[in-house]
């Protein structure tokens, strides 16, 4: 975990999610409490070595291994959590002292500490173990969500893979060479790991989904998993079939599927080399590691939709089925992790490829610009969870003279205004376009996705057909002849808020006398939609504050989605 992370975390304070113990010398006592409580809700951070009021207090540098040694061999001990949880606590220095962190993430069962079941409630942690109807309830959200963890009925070690064995233990050796699981049996191995459990409510006992799609021999995953495909394809010069595809499409293991998508992707995109202090550092594996590693171990399943994996000119998209907790873009500054699939996690994280919980979407924020310069990924949640790594960056810097006049702003906004446009990103399909080009690809996604949001009472009628826009005098030359007044003055606030801009200078760009008129009816149905938002929201009449422009707003202004 980083040390800026670890700080942001801090600086949150105690919370559903975050839980500080102070920890000089030894472990808390109640610190396993909130790791159960954590695996049984929604997940956590605890962070050893920080007080409740986010002092950091540190732990003493003499304490710190033995801490780590109790902390690793006691959260894989039934007789302090049960089932056991694999969890990787590590140390970060901060302000000249040590602090232990430690990811815990959902899981797929519910676990005990010392026969007790806690879940997390606000700041707390709560004991249910005396309150059935919760426990009960709790193991039935567990089961209806994370299909992963069903028990096969007949489902036997016969039906799994014996190499795939010895494949998964150099993999882990290779990343961790005194894991715990190297030293045991195949079936031990599977009930460390999770993959072997019982179901308290059939009281069946076997291995799960995710056993067979780990180690699962391809005929055992086809009978399981019928419709379950993963198609890798690229689209550079034949877009209605392919130049080149994994053929035939993949059907088979994780561990197979992984080094095989990775493998197509290495094929296909270019090494680019980086030095991270004194390490050097390979930008494509850290980019597509993680994207990959996400693709698999976030996947739905029990879904009969593919998984698709297409690179074409300008970018690699990825569709997934996904079981979605909200509908939208991520904030990559702002997102909560939440594992679809915490087992396949767990040991995708032993073999190397995952790290802690939300760091794949982290790491690809982090190095994907340093492997094309400037570009930014893009995660949309829902039912079919979308991935978009650009491969050339394009931004509407380029447009920004013909923009400003366009929509009619004040000429002193002329630099503000080319920084904004310069961190919207438009569709790489747009390098060398020509401004007509661009308006034509734009104004009609605007209308269409605008007249779908009542917040903003889009004006209708509004021309989205290229042949109508042309009919349009000087349509490219003065959006009041393309566009109702109302839309100019939308497009123009979330142009200028790609820069953090105060109020008035917003209304002054756009020629807007009324403040409060030009508050009711576009600043606050445009927060209340999350495209703009205040940069002190703790402190709304702050004398400096200003509006900027969000991950959704940037999304809607270039149409990414």
């Amino acid at each position: 975990m980083e040390e800026q992370l670890l700080r942001q975390l801090i600086l949150q304070g105690e919370g559903k999610h975050i839980e500080f113990k102070g920890a000089k010398r030894s472990v808390p006592s109640d610190l396993y409490e909130t790791v159960v409580s954590f695996s049984n809700t929604e997940g956590g951070t605890l962070i050893l070595g920080i007080e409740d009021d986010g002092t950091i207090s540190g732990v003493e540098e003499a304490f710190k291994n033995n801490i780590l040694k109790d902390l690793v061999s006691s959260i894989n001990s039934t007789d302090c959590i049960n089932p056991p949880l694999y969890l990787q606590p590590v140390p970060v220095k901060m302000d000249g002292v040590w602090i232990i962190a430690m990811q815990v993430p959902v899981s797929s069962q519910v676990h005990d500490h010392k026969k007790a079941i806690y879940i997390r409630e606000y700041e707390s942690d709560l004991d249910i173990t005396k309150q059935s109807q919760r426990v009960s309830d709790l193991h039935l959200n567990k089961r209806n969500f994370f299909t992963e963890s069903q028990v096969i009925p007949n489902l036997t070690m016969e039906d799994l893979d014996e190499k795939l064995f010895e494949k998964a233990r150099n993999l882990i050796k290779s990343n961790q060479s005194d894991h715990p699981w190297l030293f045991e049996k195949n079936q031990k191995m599977l009930e460390e790991a999770s993959l072997y459990r019982k179901d308290f409510f059939t009281q069946k006992e076997g291995l799960t989904s995710a056993a067979a799609l780990i180690f699962g021999k391809d005929t055992t995953i086809q009978s399981l998993f019928p419709a379950y495909k993963v198609e890798g394809m690229v689209r550079k010069i034949n877009k209605d079939r392919w130049d080149d595809r994994i053929t035939p499409p993949l059907r088979t293991n994780l561990i197979d599927t992984y080094i095989q998508l990775k493998a197509f992707v290495n094929k296909h995109l270019p090494e680019k080399f980086y030095m991270e202090g004194d390490q050097r550092v390979d930008l494509r594996d850290k980019v597509f590691r993680e994207v990959i590693g996400n693709v698999i171990v976030h996947r739905e399943y029990s879904s009969a939709l593919a998984t698709e994996m297409i690179i074409d000119q300008y970018q690699l998209t990825i569709t997934n089925p996904n079981n979605p907790h909200f509908s939208g873009p991520i904030d990559l500054n702002s997102f909560n992790p939440y594992p679809k699939n915490p087992n396949i996690r767990k040991f995708f994280t032993a073999l190397g490829w995952t790290d802690e919980i939300g760091s794949g979407i982290r790491n690809t924020k982090k190095y994907l610009p340093l492997y094309i310069e400037g570009a930014q990924p893009i995660f949309i949640e829902g039912s079919i969870f979308k991935t978009i790594i650009p491969l050339r960056l394009v931004t509407l810097k380029s447009f920004s003279n013909k923009w400003l006049k366009w929509i009619e702003l004040d000429e002193k906004y002329t630099s503000h205004l080319e920084k904004s446009l310069s961190k919207i990103n438009i569709s790489p399909e747009l390098f060398e376009a020509s401004w007509e080009e661009c308006l034509l690809h734009l104004v009609p996604s605007w209308t269409q996705k605008g007249t779908k949001l009542q917040n903003l009472d889009w004006p209708k009628n509004q021309p989205t057909d290229e042949l109508l826009i042309k009919k349009v005098p000087s349509w490219s030359q003065k959006s009041t002849n393309l566009i109702h007044k109302k839309i100019r003055y939308i497009i123009a606030i979330l142009s200028l808020t790609g820069e953090p801009l105060a109020l008035d200078d917003i209304m002054m760009a756009v020629g807007y006398a009324n403040k409060k008129t030009f508050r009711d009816n576009y600043i606050k149905p445009l927060e209340q939609l999350q495209w703009i938002e205040k940069t002190n929201p703790q402190n709304p009449t702050a004398p400096d504050q200003k509006y900027k422009l969000t991950l959704i707003g940037k999304i809607f202004l270039g149409n990414q989605e």
